[in-house]
């Protein structure tokens, strides 16, 4: 009699495992499944596509140092703005490799954004590099011009404050604009604009001038004619090519014709109505950014952005200004103001990317690095 409920119980109990067994097995399979699902979206994962070599552009808010960063391997341009702290505006942008140099008015220049002082420097504004040699131009601690290689300065004012050409003291407004290297010569650019004292003779020598220091000895372009509102763009840099020594600015004239210094002969562009506001080289090839100064502008003349190549006038449509202008491979990459004061950079005439409006913020400078 008590055979049968126990095989009953027994097949029971079997049931209640086989059931449980099967639960597991859901389980278990549920599992692995979930897990397959997490392993082929981690393996779906697109790797990161912002590589090199990347373009540079410099420049500054009100009293602070900003650049932006912009992969030229995008297929949509997006950059990448930083700040660079304690630099009042970014001022020249020089790359080496993957390395970026950054000068923005302080006592030394950034690397990579650490910060390297320049001994006795109080205000460095350019930069040139030959190996692992730095070279920088501006002002020392006691506010004369100068250049460094490395922490060995060269003071400059002295060759401007005692030429004979200026016997009498006078009131100077004196800047740099450039510096590059050739060879063993390291070449600076400045702007002098010199005036007597009241009281003192009038001479010839008073107005303004374009510099240019080769290994700190003074070399004068013009014959000092004062309009003080264009002597900003007397020099605005100097580039080399070869033995071929080039400055791009104006010359100190009744008209104040816009061009270039080659070996200091000077030489117009676009008839003199062209303003120089960059120079660089790319080999051989010679490029100066700026603008047309057509007078007197109107909505049917207005300025034009344009850049010069071995002799070849380019003008850029839609742009104002051309501030810099730097080279990658065949593209030209040129740093500018539209017709609607904004910041742009143009890839071989169109825009390439906007960088806010130039009525808030500065772009000054381009460069292309690793």
């Amino acid at each position: 009699m008590y055979i049968i409920p126990i095989a009953l119980n027994t097949y029971i109990l079997k049931a209640k495992t086989n059931r449980l067994f099967i639960c597991l097995i859901s389980l278990a399979f549920l599992f692995t499944v979930g897990c397959k699902k997490d392993d082929k979206s981690i393996t779906k994962t697109t790797p990161s596509t912002v590589t090199g070599p990347y373009l540079y552009v410099g420049g500054g808010t009100v009293n602070k140092g900003i650049y932006w960063k912009t992969s030229l391997s995008q297929k949509v341009v997006k950059s990448i703005p930083d700040t660079v702290a304690n630099a009042g505006s970014i001022t020249s942008i020089v790359t080496s490799g993957s390395d970026v140099y950054l000068t923005g008015r302080a006592g030394g220049y950034w690397k990579n954004n650490a910060f390297i002082s320049v001994i006795n420097a109080s205000n460095i504004v350019h930069l040139a590099l030959s190996g692992t040699d730095v070279y920088t131009a501006g002002f020392d601690n006691m506010v004369n011009l100068a250049y460094w290689d490395n922490n060995t300065e060269t003071n400059l004012q002295n060759t401007v404050n005692r030429n004979s050409q200026f016997p009498y003291e006078g009131e100077s407004d004196i800047s740099l604009s450039g510096i590059a290297l050739s060879g063993t010569s390291v070449l600076v650019t400045g702007i002098l604009s010199f005036e007597n004292e009241p009281g003192s003779p009038n001479i010839p020598a008073e107005g303004g001038y374009g510099l240019l220091w080769t290994n700190g000895n003074l070399q004068l372009f013009g014959q000092g004619y004062q309009i003080s509102a264009t002597d900003q763009y007397t020099t605005v840099g100097v580039a080399v090519s070869g033995n071929d020594v080039y400055v791009a600015g104006r010359m100190p004239a009744a008209n104040y014709p816009g061009g270039y210094w080659k070996n200091g002969v000077f030489n117009t562009i676009n008839n003199g109505a062209f303003i120089s506001s960059s120079i660089t080289t790319n080999g051989t090839d010679i490029y100066i950014a700026g603008f047309t100064n057509v007078r007197p502008l109107s909505p049917s003349t207005p300025q034009q952005a344009a850049y010069w190549k071995n002799g070849t006038f380019v003008s850029i449509p839609g742009g104002s200004t051309a501030t810099a202008i730097a080279i990658s491979g065949s593209d030209v990459y040129v740093l500018g103001v539209d017709n609607n004061n904004n910041n742009v950079v143009w890839k071989n005439g169109a825009v390439f990317e906007m960088l806010g409006s130039a009525l808030t913020q500065l772009a000054t400078c381009i460069a292309i690095g690793n």
